[in-house]
């Protein structure tokens, strides 16, 4: 059995997905069973439905358990997004890996075990395509809501408030900033009037987990001070411009290799913003 902690706002657990739904496919009828334990980061993602409409979108067919109350999470006292432990026929765990990678070093042990277990006729290994993260120094993560933000220039604050941003320009490489008023909570920011945000980053790649409650919403994006080109654009762009539904994460910028950039995001009123990724 493989355990397999994820979350689907996660870009970290959205990358191994292929690996695991290859190896559903390649080794469930040699005996493996592979067990998705979804470990809600926000609240929005113990919804129910949000969670379907995830496991559908990746096309899983092993299945997933909404581990909402983190009771699962914290028996096998994880800590981390994504977390695969494997567990042989005697109910042992014999196999931890914490993170993206060493997907070789998982199908070679799901194998050995497999074996040990008396299937000695396993066929070829499986084959997955994903994308990878950028292995150069890039911008950590942050959080808009009051619980973990960090790098901001003006830290957000619980409930309304106008916040004045400094030029992009001038940022320094790392460093957030928001404008215009917000309404702030413990784990997002949510756009009222004239918002938007900036950030000067290092990144292939930029990702922000979003949602608005009452129907499409838009953000216009702008690179180095000028509107997105589609080359740029993460498959989530479109024009220069985001379309907001669901709570999920939208990929926002995708360059073909990693450098210092500036990003303006100018949001409609309405649009929860929760967490930036970077890759």
């Amino acid at each position: 059995v493989l355990i397999d902690f994820w979350t689907y706002t996660c870009i970290n657990c959205i990358r191994t997905l292929p690996y695991l739904t290859a190896w559903d496919s390649e080794y469930r009828d040699d005996g493996l069973t592979i067990v998705g334990v979804h470990a809600p980061e926000f609240a929005f993602e113990k919804d129910a439905g949000n969670v379907a409409e995830a496991i559908e979108r990746h096309g899983i067919h092993y299945p997933v358990v909404q581990d909402n109350e983190l009771g699962t999470w914290s028996a096998f006292a994880n800590q981390y997004w994504p977390a695969k432990y494997l567990i042989d026929a005697e109910g042992d765990v014999r196999f931890v890996h914490f993170g993206e990678g060493q997907y070789e070093e998982t199908e070679a042990a799901i194998r050995s075990l497999l074996a040990e277990a008396g299937d000695s006729r396993l066929g070829r290994e499986a084959s997955a395509r994903t994308e990878s993260a950028d292995p150069g120094l890039r911008t950590p993560e942050t959080y808009l809501g009051t619980d973990r933000a960090h790098g901001w220039v003006e830290a957000p604050r619980r409930g309304s408030h106008l916040y004045a941003a400094p030029s992009p320009a001038s940022l320094e490489l790392n460093q957030f900033a928001l404008e215009g008023r917000w309404e702030v909570g413990r784990e997002s920011a949510t756009a009222l009037g004239r918002a938007g945000l900036a950030l000067a980053f290092q990144a292939r790649r930029v990702f922000l987990v979003l949602g608005a409650e009452e129907g499409p919403r838009r953000i216009e994006v702008l690179l180095d001070g000028e509107p997105i080109s589609a080359d740029a654009a993460g498959e989530d762009v479109s024009d220069g411009r985001v379309t907001v539904g669901g709570q999920r994460l939208y990929r926002l910028v995708d360059l073909p290799k990693a450098g210092r950039h500036t990003l303006e995001l100018r949001f409609e009123p309405g649009i929860s913003a929760y967490a930036f990724t970077f890759g």
